[in-house]
């Protein structure tokens, strides 16, 4: 059997009654060891573990660590036996987000002996994605179960960028404009240039997402170039605002002209409403209205060059009129004054004259007006007109025209001619009145001589004349009195009744034409009125009666009527005087002893005191009466 050593289990004793032993030696059998070693190995293959996986996202072109990337991992777990069922397989996914430094770790990710066993060649997959960062290729994978470390290599993301250039003021989109710009990607400088389209965009190709745009210079034909403008990309594309690039239009000034069509000559103070539209005609740039000065010139300050221009004029009394041809504002402004004019064609049109009083200054109705127009268009009318009440009368002409007007109103006023060289408003025409003098008479109501010291009050309707203001020696004379107007005078003076209806209102006219006892204003003696009033007197069986009566006035003539009756003759005196005065006067009548009935006119001329007396022929079986009537 060979030299072999014999290994005794520690187990064995020897026992000391025991002196001899017997070995039997066995030759041993080996395979059964194999299934020994195969029952743990298969047990190992139940065993699960778990790993984990760092990783690290860096910018390759700077070798930067990339934080706040969201990074994904996937793979597929294998067991030999989970949930009750042999082989099973699921499917892992796992989210991180990398720190400050960049790196994220996969913590206790699922596996098994058995996959590490069988399944050794198991990928596990990577997805990462950042603002600003995108992994390439995508997905990335490496071997699940001996990497334990796992760099991804990010690039940046690019996008295709769209700009707007427009005009600053209209916001209108600006076709044709030129864009030179620079930006910097994966560390290379590119620098490019683009045109906009018909509707004012451009595109800027594969520029970084989250980087900046550097436009260096903008240019386009009527603007002011735009230069070093930055464009931060993700702030375009998130505000469309800020992906708008205005352009200042460039401006110039522009004069124009407003002229009359037949004469050529300036129109001024004519209103011209400036508009300019942009070249496609749908944008109103600008509107002005303003007004030509003295010359008929306007200006316009500060329009876009490349506007289309348009110029309304208009003034009372002409026709709208507009610019001739098609002019963008730097055309129009260096054009000959000619081409710059706009001309005006006038209209006829009414304008209000009045005839007016040169003293008093009011308006005279009444006038004919012969009215003799040369127009500036080479024509001659003639008109006739009649001032109304209000001294008004219309012409009808054109701004421009010349005018004769011959203004008439005999014998109230003196012919007048009125030229006018150049119609343009209504005239106030001055007529000199014809101006007379009237010589007045104050007098005695009752002997017609002239009364002097008569305390005037005189008022016309137009001259507003109020002297002279006392009668004088009793004539008196009123000057510069109007032929068309009225007077009244009021005259008075203690001792008289005041005389206010002679010249009432009276026409000046028909006074100048009349003879002078219409122009007497007669003052009668301030008396009591009458008393008699045809009062009658009756007496029975008296001897005599006396009776006084006040006749209003110092002369005159007054109706008696008498009745002696009852067949007795009786005697009635008439006295001019007071009842106590007749011893010393004489009757201005007297009956007689008769008797009967009848009447008489007597006049008197000593007072206004009639005093009767009547006598009876007997002491008894007698009566009369009688009667005494006011004056005539």
């Amino acid at each position: 059997m060979g030299n072999r050593a014999i290994s005794y289990k520690k187990r064995f004793k020897f026992r000391d009654e025991q002196s001899e032993y017997v070995f039997q030696l066995k030759k041993r059998k080996w395979k059964y060891l194999w299934w020994l070693l195969l029952i743990p190995l298969l047990l190992l293959l139940f065993v699960r573990c778990e790993k984990d996986i760092q990783v690290r996202t860096i910018d390759p072109i700077l070798n930067n660590s990339l934080s706040d990337v969201h990074v994904t991992l996937e793979y597929t777990a294998q067991y030999l036996l989970k949930n009750g069922e042999f082989f099973y397989s699921e499917q892992i996914t796992r989210e991180i987000q990398t720190d400050g430094d960049g790196k994220g770790t996969f913590e206790d990710l699922p596996c098994s002996v058995f996959s590490y066993f069988f399944h050794a060649r198991e990928r596990a997959s990577y997805t990462a994605w950042a603002t600003c960062y995108f992994l390439d290729p995508d997905p990335e994978s490496s071997n699940f179960h001996y990497v334990r470390k796992k760099k991804l290599m990010m690039s940046p993301k690019t996008i295709d960028l769209g700009l707007s250039v427009l005009d600053r003021e209209t916001d209108e989109p600006l076709a044709g404009a030129v864009l030179e710009y620079e930006y910097v990607l994966c560390g290379n400088d590119v620098r490019d240039s683009v045109a906009t389209a018909p509707d004012g965009r451009c595109i800027l190709k594969n520029v970084p997402e989250c980087g900046t745009v550097s436009i260096n210079r903008v240019s386009c034909y009527g603007y002011a170039d735009t230069t070093d403008v930055e464009v931060k990309v993700k702030t375009a594309l998130n505000n469309p605002d800020s992906s708008k690039i205005r352009l200042t239009p460039l401006k110039q000034s522009f004069t124009y002209f407003v002229k009359n069509k037949y004469t050529k000559q300036p129109i001024p103070g004519a209103t011209v409403v400036v508009t300019l539209t942009s070249g496609n005609g749908t944008v109103v740039r600008g509107q002005s209205v303003t007004n030509v000065d003295g010359k008929g010139a306007g200006a316009y300050k500060d329009a876009f060059v490349l506007a289309k221009l348009d110029l309304q004029a208009s003034k009372l009394h002409y026709k709208d009129g507009k610019l001739k041809g098609n002019y963008i504002v730097e055309m129009f402004a260096v054009l000959p004054d000619e081409q710059r004019t706009i001309y005006l064609e006038p209209e006829p049109y009414l304008e209000e004259f009045q005839n007016v009083d040169s003293l008093s200054m009011t308006p005279i109705a009444g006038v004919r007006n012969d009215i003799r127009i040369v127009g500036i268009n080479g024509k001659t009318s003639r008109e006739k007109e009649i001032s109304n009440r209000n001294g008004v009368f219309y012409v009808k002409a054109m701004e421009g025209d010349k005018i004769d007007i011959d203004s008439d109103l005999t014998p109230y006023y003196e012919p007048k001619h009125t030229r006018i060289d150049s119609f343009a408003r209504g005239e106030i025409i001055l007529m000199k009145p014809v101006l007379v003098d009237l010589t007045f008479t104050t007098s005695d109501g009752e002997t017609g001589d002239l009364l002097p010291d008569c305390t005037l009050a005189i008022s016309t309707s137009i001259s507003k004349i109020t002297k002279p203001n006392n009668s004088d020696k009793g004539a008196f004379i009123v000057r510069n009195l109007r032929l068309a107007e009225e007077i009244s005078i009021t005259a008075s003076k203690a001792g008289y009744t005041k005389n206010e209806n002679k010249i009432r209102n009276a026409s000046v006219m028909k006074l100048f034409n009349s003879v002078q006892e219409q122009r007497d204003i007669p003052l009668f003696p301030d008396l009591p009125p009458c008393n008699s009033g045809g009062d009658a007197t009756e007496a029975q069986y008296k001897s005599q009666s006396v009776k006084s009566y006040n006749m209003g006035q110092n002369s005159g003539r007054f109706k008696f009527s008498w009745n002696n009756g009852g067949g007795i003759a009786d005697q009635i005196l008439v006295y001019n005087c007071r009842e106590d005065e007749i011893a010393f006067n004489t009757p201005i009548f007297d009956t007689g002893l008769t008797a009967g009935t009848d009447s008489k006119y007597i006049s008197f001329s000593d007072g206004p005191v009639i005093t009767v007396l009547a006598i009876s022929s007997q002491n008894t079986g007698t009566s009369w009466n009688y009667t005494v009537s006011c004056p005539e």
